[in-house]
């Protein structure tokens, strides 16, 4: 009898699926456990937008119109709940939760395009090495600020992705509302899913759902603006666009910049003809957008700005990882299942 030639390299845990997704799940909860105690140990709390001044409805604009996750707390903290007695813990608890289903959500989002169970849960925890790049390893010297939205920005940013990819209208638009209480970043997603339809769809559907995208997205902003227009702050967004010229010019600057997502975008600007999947190919093209935006509205090497570009430029980088090695690793039987 033939001995198989790929005996030896059964993967451990082979044909257990559910043990395996349950390692997977305890490996992910770790890792997020530790990525939420360093972001909240490293990253600093700005002195007009504090954790306190969000749940007090005092912080200044725009940044208390993200108010989905301080609007959480205070309902959470008026419960008494047990052992989550203070704010600050549950805004430790959203970080934790959101950091560990975004790992759930982009390895279904993965598995869109990577049909291979194991591959696609390894390539998930990928993730925790991109999110201190952004968030975290230029705490020290430039000051990271602790932000309570911005990781569950970067789930709803995900989930979308997975909801515009399946079509799935039914469950996009109460995502897609909820998120944009959150932030206003959402937006991006009607972008991306007019890049990613319009070749492939009727333009009256295209422009049907971005429409009402738009609409959704400025009745929420209205509303906000209007509940906290007695606030302090430069109001919808303070314009940045000369002082990012300014900072396109110093060297030091633009390397931080180009450090963004752990340097992964530049095997996806090399190597973008390895990208097979259409959708993922098109959601690329979100960036020239996004950056043009965050020119005019953001600080361009404050890196959390880009969060919700993460899956966006991870996802890319790791099909051409997938394609360039080609990983030949047995699958298990519900390789369809995210």
């Amino acid at each position: 009898m033939k001995e198989d030639k790929n005996k030896n390299f059964q993967p451990l845990f082979a044909g257990k699926t559910w043990l395996t997704y349950t390692l997977f799940l305890l490996i992910a909860s770790t890792m997020s456990l530790f990525f939420t105690t360093l972001h909240f140990t490293l990253c600093k709390e700005p002195e007009t937008v504090t954790l306190s001044s969000l749940i007090n409805n005092s912080a200044d604009v725009p940044f208390q119109f993200r108010v989905l996750v301080p609007w959480m707390v205070n309902f959470l903290y008026k419960l008494n709940l047990p052992f989550l007695g203070s704010p600050i813990i549950l805004f430790k608890c959203v970080d934790f939760l959101s950091v560990f289903f975004l790992i759930i959500a982009f390895r279904s989002y993965l598995s869109l395009f990577i049909k291979n169970d194991r591959i696609v849960s390894l390539f998930s925890l990928a993730l925790i090495f991109i999110l201190p790049f952004n968030y975290i390893f230029y705490s020290k010297s430039f000051g990271a600020f602790l932000y309570p939205w911005d990781m569950p920005s970067i789930l709803f940013f995900t989930i979308g992705l997975i909801l515009i990819y399946r079509k799935n209208w039914f469950l996009y638009y109460p995502v897609f509302f909820i998120a944009t209480f959150n932030r206003e970043t959402t937006i991006f997603l009607t972008f991306i899913y007019f890049l990613t339809a319009i070749e492939r769809n009727k333009i009256t559907t295209v422009l049907f759902h971005c429409a009402s995208q738009v609409t959704v997205w400025m009745i929420i902003k209205k509303f906000i603006a209007i509940l906290y227009a007695s606030n302090p702050g430069p109001g919808l967004f303070f314009c940045q666009f000369l002082n990012n010229l300014a900072l396109l010019s110093d060297p030091l600057k633009v390397g931080i910049l180009l450090s963004n997502f752990g340097f992964v975008w530049i095997a996806v600007v090399f190597y973008f003809r390895f990208i097979k999947d259409h959708f993922v190919k098109r959601s690329l093209l979100v960036v020239f957008p996004f950056f043009c935006g965050m020119m005019i509205v953001g600080n361009l090497t404050e890196l959390r700005i880009y969060g919700e570009l993460i899956p966006v430029i991870l996802s890319a980088f790791l099909l051409i990882l997938n394609n360039l090695f080609q990983l030949d690793i047995p699958q298990s039987s519900n390789n369809n299942k995210s």
